[in-house]
């Protein structure tokens, strides 16, 4: 996959999760609460849950920013 289509990605996946980050109250009262996070993370567990997926969100596209990973591969396979 190009170099310059990764990072555009990338940004792009950080972006999101900063977004998750910054406004899960907003996020969990557009979707909704999350009863599996309720029952085992708490209190609160639906907001804990978007940020966990918020923070998955930019580890991952930092590490496929960087080339640690190449998610991508599968879906545009290098000749």
């Amino acid at each position: 996959m190009a170099l310059l289509l990764r990072i555009v990605v990338s940004l792009v996946v950080i972006f999101i999760g900063v977004v998750l980050l910054a406004r899960s109250y907003k996020v969990v009262h557009m979707i909704g609460t999350n009863n599996w996070a309720e029952q085992h993370l708490g209190s609160g567990g639906s907001y804990t849950l978007v940020k966990l997926i918020g923070l998955v969100f930019i580890i991952l596209a930092l590490l496929t920013m960087f080339g640690i990973i190449k998610p991508f591969d599968i879906i545009f396979p290098s000749k």
